[in-house]
């Protein structure tokens, strides 16, 4: 039978603060429904087995991270391209 486990708990057993945990999930680190579930908006619960096996390296980076690292290329080499258009509002703010 699967092991779920709370965020605290993962922290005690990795050695990762409880916030760092957090912005993993944030970061797309851990991925809903391979890393954790939710069974409730507040609840999160980690399956121990897909943990260990992200510890032990055996899992390749998600999608979504490579996703966002080419978007956030692609946006930079963009902001590169565009020139300075005289005729852009100005701002009426003094610091």
């Amino acid at each position: 039978m699967e092991e779920y486990i709370s965020v605290k708990t993962l922290s005690e057993r990795i050695g990762y603060k409880v916030q760092s945990i957090y912005n993993m999930i944030h970061k797309g680190t851990f991925v809903l429904n391979k890393h954790y579930l939710k069974p409730t908006p507040k609840k999160i619960l980690f399956k121990w087995s897909a943990v260990k096996q992200w510890l032990e390296g055996d899992t390749p980076k998600t999608v979504e991270s490579n996703v966002s690292k080419i978007n956030h290329t692609s946006y930079q080499d963009s902001d590169k391209s565009k020139s300075t258009n005289e005729n852009s509002p100005q701002s009426n703010i003094n610091i």
